[in-house]
């Protein structure tokens, strides 16, 4: 797919997704029957004793910026704490089970892949969009977007930093080291959060990483990283 189209298909709807919302913005029966089923089974799978304080959908699927590349983000809103006081390890022990699901399960409806995450109940929204599937209520109500995107500017911001990535990659080849493809990482990550503070969800720095993203180049980073770390510790 060319990065025009992949750009175009991150400019948001004028409407949330028909397979899961009503046109009254309340979700379809289907979609939270199984929802909280998926949900269920994720609860069981983590085989503590937990209360769950509610059951969220949240990210681009709660809100008007779904793209095909998109995940149902389905959240079990939990109490860290209730698991136990020591700090980071409740953190620690959610996100291990959460990527080993992840990892493990490939679940779909109506094609949309599904991923689960334990929240901790004090974590704050930082979602324009979030809705209690349990409650079957609206938590924060999405907004339409008003800005425009500018495909121009995204296509020359993409195609610089594509360049940046590919030379990091070849360097950090050359050299077998990761620090190439550290430097890389740390100027996306700090690019994508200027962008978010100055603009929002539609600047140019959040949507060339999302076309990043979605055309691959961050998963080749990411599998170098691991490649060369795992040969270095090798003998």
């Amino acid at each position: 797919m060319s990065i025009r189209k992949i750009i175009k298909n991150h400019i948001p709807r004028s409407r949330l997704s028909g397979r899961l919302w009503e046109k009254d913005m309340k979700m379809k029966k289907d979609a939270r029957k199984r929802l909280l089923l998926i949900a269920d089974e994720f609860i069981e799978y983590l085989g503590v004793s937990i209360d769950v304080l509610d059951i969220t959908i949240t990210g681009s699927y709660a809100n008007y910026n779904y793209t095909p590349y998109s995940d149902i983000d389905l959240h079990i809103i939990v109490d860290y704490d209730d698991l136990t006081k020591v700090e980071d390890l409740s953190k620690e022990f959610f996100h291990a089970k959460k990527s080993f699901w992840n990892d493990r399960h490939e679940i779909k409806f109506k094609g949309i892949e599904v991923e689960l995450y334990a929240q901790n109940s004090d974590e704050p929204h930082s979602s324009s969009g979030v809705y209690s599937i349990d409650k079957d209520e609206w938590i924060v109500k999405p907004k339409k977007f008003k800005e425009e995107v500018d495909i121009e500017s995204v296509m020359r911001r993409y195609k610089k930093i594509k360049r940046e990535v590919d030379e990091s990659i070849k360097d950090s080849k050359k050299e077998d080291s990761e620090k190439p493809l550290d430097r890389i990482l740390k100027k996306i990550r700090k690019m994508r959060k200027s962008g978010l503070e100055r603009a929002g969800e539609l600047s140019d720095e959040n949507l060339t990483y999302k076309v990043l993203r979605s055309n691959g180049d961050l998963q080749k980073l990411f599998d170098l990283k691991y490649k060369i770390f795992d040969k270095n510790l090798t003998i």
